[in-house]
């Protein structure tokens, strides 16, 4: 099997890292594997925010935790009210993505480049997880301000990577279904 498809295949959502942060040439790597990813009338309009910075990442994992409570299910306020549930599962760094405006496609220039960013992170043997959770830290002044994110640029997504503490959990996938094949 070529190596593409074995990490497709192999690649899992990780959700325990080591405290050990990854070199900045990898994230650089992994970066530039997200900014390759095809994105429409190819306006390359996406944008990275990379965040380390313990204290931060523990200060946006309250207040996203606080947020959520508000309107999540009984079964998911009970997650959100332990003191030790992390939103980014304890990651050592968090990447951010954001569009300029002169984006065409903004859903699926995001969802294209984290897809090439996971990928090329397995490849390089790290974790990662997309943390859908984290959205409502787009519309945070506060937030976009510290990264430094202009006004006019969307948030599409936030990603966690690091280096996986364990075996990674394999989840069995069901079978390939197709609705229909015409020919």
């Amino acid at each position: 099997m070529n190596a593409v498809l074995e990490n497709i295949y192999g690649r899992s959502s990780v959700r325990k890292y080591k405290h050990e942060q990854i070199p900045d040439s990898d994230i650089k790597e992994i970066l530039k594997a997200g900014s390759y990813a095809a994105s429409g009338m190819n306006r390359q309009p996406l944008r990275f925010v990379v965040i380390q910075e313990e204290k931060m990442i523990e200060c946006l994992n309250n207040k996203l935790k606080n947020a959520h409570l508000k309107t999540a299910s009984p079964e998911f306020k009970g997650r959100l009210s332990n003191p030790d549930y992390n939103i980014f599962h304890k990651a050592p760094t968090l990447i951010f993505v954001f569009a300029a405006p002169d984006a065409v496609t903004v859903i699926e220039d995001g969802a294209l480049a984290v897809g090439n960013m996971m990928l090329a992170a397995c490849s390089m043997n790290y974790g990662t997880c997309f943390i859908g959770l984290a959205a409502p830290l787009g519309n945070y002044d506060s937030f976009r301000k510290k990264c430094g994110v202009p006004d006019d640029h969307k948030y599409l997504s936030c990603m966690c990577l690091g280096i996986p503490d364990g075996d990674l959990e394999k989840h069995p996938k069901n079978d390939m279904k197709i609705l229909n094949w015409i020919r």
